[in-house]
């Protein structure tokens, strides 16, 4: 923990947008290859982080781009057809050039919740190591894309770092103790509600939601005490770095040229169609970017907060694809899985 800590500290000065998730990921990855056997984050560590993310991300939500949004819903599903379409190409292709099976090929190149990817390959009998491994892997160059594509591309103005860490918000503080003893309160509130509703990603969503509630609705603006969110962000780093391991990538082997390519030229696909966003939404092209980014929808928001992002745009398109990949995703699963049992083909 320490190590991470000191690994988002360094890159402060670099003004790597999502530099306290980035540099701990890093420290993690690098310590999984050096050690055999290394500590994996607890999933309630997880849980909190990404609460403590969500709740401040509701505060700075505009429902004013919801228009925007509905104005530009061609766009919208453009980028959810492209990307679902391009994980299920990759799939076919990664099938027919390597030996993974293709529940394996199709499980692991669905971009978007990995969560619900990795589950399901249990069920349907694929190799659920090689899944949560091209998974996580499409997560890790994501996140360190997003941080650098965020680093030399202009945005707009971007949230000062101590009105993340538990500076004002647009004020929250003048208001004295409340805003701090409501937040944790609306943020565990968030995870419940999330949870009952069988929410995708119902730590991070049920607090947005909350969140944004409480601000759209003038009752206060989330905030922080200084700390909470560095912690939140050292967290999910840890947590995304910690898949990683010799084992794990002993097992891709010579795989493992594809699975990079892979991930690679479906960051280039949505990055294009980032850019078409951009232009039919006339916002800046960081935003697009950040918006049509395949997953990692934490990490992107990190980044998007402290980059000068339309975190607004960004999280409604993130949210949009994100409910459309994790409920069309294992139906169009399940159809591929289907048409491979039907024709006969070899597990």
């Amino acid at each position: 923990m320490a190590a991470a800590a000191a690994g988002g500290f360094l890159l402060q000065p670099t003004h790597l947008p999502g530099g306290w998730l980035i540099g701990p990921l890093v420290v993690a990855v690098v310590a999984g290859l050096l050690r055999p056997i290394h500590p994996r984050v607890p999933p309630a560590f997880l849980t909190i982080a990404q609460a403590a993310i969500g709740v401040i991300i509701g505060a700075v939500f505009r429902p004013s781009i919801l228009p925007v949004i509905a104005a530009s819903w061609l766009p919208v599903v453009v980028v959810i057809a492209v990307t679902l379409g391009m994980g299920i190409g990759a799939g076919i292709l990664l099938a027919r050039l390597s030996p993974l099976s293709r529940e394996t090929a199709t499980l692991g190149t669905l971009p978007g919740g990995a969560t619900a990817m990795i589950a399901m390959s249990i069920e349907s009998g694929a190799d659920t190591r090689m899944v949560s491994l091209m998974q996580y892997l499409r997560l890790l160059f994501v996140a360190i894309a997003a941080a650098l594509v965020a680093r030399f591309v202009p945005g707009g103005e971007a949230v000062s770092q101590g009105g993340i860490f538990g500076g004002p918000l647009g004020g929250a503080t003048t208001a004295g103790w409340l805003p701090y003893l409501m937040t944790p309160i609306i943020a565990a509130a968030g995870v419940l509600l999330g949870r009952l509703a069988r929410l995708p990603a119902a730590g991070l969503l049920g607090p947005l939601i909350l969140g944004a509630a409480a601000s759209g609705l003038g009752l206060f603006r989330p905030v922080w005490p200084p700390g909470v969110l560095q912690a939140a962000y050292i967290t999910i780093g840890l947590y995304v770095g910690l898949i990683f391991d010799r084992a794990s990538l002993r097992q891709a082997g010579r795989l493992m040229p594809l699975l990079v390519a892979n991930v690679l030229v479906l960051i280039g696909v949505c990055a294009g169609t980032g850019v078409i966003l951009a232009g039919l939404t006339k916002t800046d092209a960081l935003s697009g970017y950040l918006a049509t980014t395949p997953g990692v929808m934490d990490s992107i928001a990190a980044v998007a907060l402290g980059s000068g992002a339309d975190i607004s745009l960004v999280l409604t398109v993130q949210i949009v694809r994100l409910f459309a990949i994790v409920f069309a995703g294992p139906v169009i699963a399940r159809w591929r899985l289907g048409r491979v049992k039907a024709g006969g083909e070899p597990r």
